[in-house]
């Protein structure tokens, strides 16, 4: 009985030992499998069980049963995971906002010699020109080019941030059907592993692909999970649960009512929005919703303050042939800013002069051309800017804004003072620095007038198509979206701001990419220290396996020798 209790822990060792070799193997073809996770066979030694199957031998005792090598076990750091998850999610949306932003830098392409700071710096300089030689047909016509080039230019960069915007929109869809797709598998993985658990063996790749998912969902939002006794895993998106057990909620790309022209992403089952705080899907909103359409607005209050800055002095000149009321610009903004047709057509029409009949005369000229330095511009911000021509209540727009006495340039606010607005510096709490009193506007139009003690300090002209009452007038302009307004020192000035702040936030948001990405390394190398594979740790343990296979079958070759003697000559069965 004894040598059969040998030989059958002999052949337990083999086995063992035999599993040991194909862990290391399956090891050794994983060591570049992404998200693999090494494997170990936990050995176990069988010890006496108390039972009395065997007989004691009093003068010998009795050995134990061997070796139990039933499991097989991934090496993970769960903690790892959820701290490296946090940093992927972190770098997902950094990433996801540095690159539209640095793509809008492009857009201007300053500074260059054909960036929109070079095409403005043209402008003025054509317009000195013709100061120059008011007469010039020449100096006409180069003034016409030079505009021409630099509203093109405008027209292009608006186009092109539009479209970035819309290339955004179209990336939110792919997440959102990335989502989808991820969470399928997460919940068809939570069944292949419940399944295969069931049975008593270890889904360790299974749960290693299940990693990999967990790792790219957490790329695109934050996310958060928690596995049940099962082995299934129950992950959320944001706050609202994705999967459970074997069903993943999908999410649809369904059209934004409150953002035109834009979609949102909703959780099928319930028309909840998704909602994340981080993530590749939080960068490409924040780009698409946030940073482009607020660099789109100060590009059209760019364009705007310079056309009614412009257009204000250019209509009250006279042209060559005794043109005068033209405006110098057409257009809203920067999407259809251009030369006004009549003058592109008739160079002469440009009003150089002051008066009529005064061909030598380019005061007028001049006056435009002083406008390059002079703290001209007022630009309001917000969805219901007033400078952008856009429509206030009753169909009334504001048409043209000027500067009176030393208004100094910063942001400004209006507040509500009873029946009257107030002009505020710096925020709706700061100092008074003149206050409109408001009176019924009726058509064609007429102005709104801030004034301080000692005379006018801006003016708001406006064109109504019916009658705007002082009421609505205090409403429209003293609501959110419309209360703020943006004085700089001229138009140069205002696009050098513009550039400057884009600059910054794209040093910014690349500063943020940078650090979230060496997190990222950082905590990917510790993982990788724990369930990554070393070849050189697999060969060492290959070889200590095959040593031990070896050693267990010179066991079974030394009791075979033994049974030999045992039987053939002792006779003892």
């Amino acid at each position: 009985m004894g040598l059969s209790v040998g030989l059958d822990t002999a052949v337990k060792a083999l086995r063992a030992h035999q599993l040991a070799v194909d862990v290391a193997s399956h090891n050794i073809a994983n060591a570049q499998t992404p998200g693999f996770s090494r494997q170990r066979v936990l050995l176990r030694p069988i010890g006496i069980d108390g039972s009395d199957h065997f007989t004691r031998d009093n003068l010998l005792g009795r050995a134990g049963m061997g070796v139990d090598a039933k499991d097989v076990n991934r090496i993970r750091d769960t903690f790892l995971d959820f701290q490296a998850r946090q940093g992927i999610s972190s770098q997902g949306q950094y990433a996801a906002l540095a690159t539209p932003m640095s793509n809008a830098e492009v857009v201007f392409n300053d500074p260059s010699d054909d960036g929109i700071s070079a095409l403005l710096a043209k402008f003025w300089a054509a317009w000195h020109d013709v100061v120059n030689e008011p007469e010039s047909s020449p100096a006409r016509t180069a003034l016409v080019h030079a505009t021409t080039t630099f509203t093109l230019r405008l027209q292009t960069a608006h186009s092109q941030l539009e479209q970035q915007r819309q290339d955004l929109n179209h990336t939110v869809r792919g997440i959102g059907e990335e989502i989808n797709a991820k969470a399928t598998e997460i919940a068809a993985l939570n069944l292949q592993i419940k399944q295969v658990e069931l049975n008593g063996d270890m889904a360790n790749d299974l749960r290693d692909r299940r990693d990999v998912l967990l790792d790219g969902l957490s790329s695109l939002g934050n996310i958060s999970y928690a596995e049940d006794e099962s082995g299934s895993m129950s992950v959320y998106l944001g706050t609202h649960e994705l999967v459970f057990g074997t069903s993943a909620r999908t999410v649809n790309a369904v059209d934004d009512p409150s953002n035109p022209g834009m979609v949102t992403l909703q959780f099928a089952i319930d028309n909840d929005e998704v909602s994340v705080g981080s993530g590749q899907l939080r960068g490409v909103l924040d780009a698409r919703d946030v940073a482009l359409p607020d660099l789109i607005a100060k590009l059209n209050n760019f364009a705007t303050g310079l056309m009614n800055s412009v257009n204000s002095v250019h209509q009250a000149g006279y042209g060559l042939d005794n043109a005068t009321g033209l405006a110098f610009f057409t257009g809203t903004d920067a999407s259809d800013i251009a030369v006004n047709a009549a003058i592109s057509g008739s160079p002469q029409s440009i009003a150089t002069s002051t008066g009529p009949g005064q061909p030598g005369n380019p005061g007028n000229a001049l006056a435009i051309a002083n406008l390059e330095q002079a703290p001209n511009m007022l630009a309001g911000l917000g969805a219901n800017n007033l400078v952008v021509n856009e429509a206030l209540s009753a169909g009334n727009v504001a048409s043209g804004i000027s500067l009176a006495g030393s208004l100094q340039p910063g942001t400004y606010h209006l507040v509500a003072a009873g029946p009257n607005v107030e002009l505020r510096q710096g925020s709706a709490t700061g100092p008074v620095v003149g206050t409109a009193t408001l009176a019924n506007i009726n058509p064609p139009g007429g102005a709104i007038t801030f004034t301080n003690g000692t005379g006018t300090v801006a003016t708001i002209s406006m064109s109504v198509g019916a009658g705007y009452s002082a009421a609505a007038q205090l409403a429209d302009l003293t609501s959110a979206g419309n209360n703020i307004l943006q004085v700089e020192h001229s138009a140069s000035t205002f696009y050098g701001n513009l550039v400057s702040v884009l600059g910054a936030d794209v040093n910014r948001a690349n500063g943020l990419e940078d650090s979230a990405g060496l997190l990222v390394d950082h905590l990917d190398t510790l993982r990788q220290s724990v369930h990554g594979v070393n070849i050189d740790e697999e060969v060492t343990n290959l070889n200590s396996a095959q040593h031990a296979y070896s050693a267990a079958a010179k066991v079974i070759s030394v009791i075979d020798d033994m049974l030999d003697t045992l039987i053939n000559r002792t006779g003892v069965g």
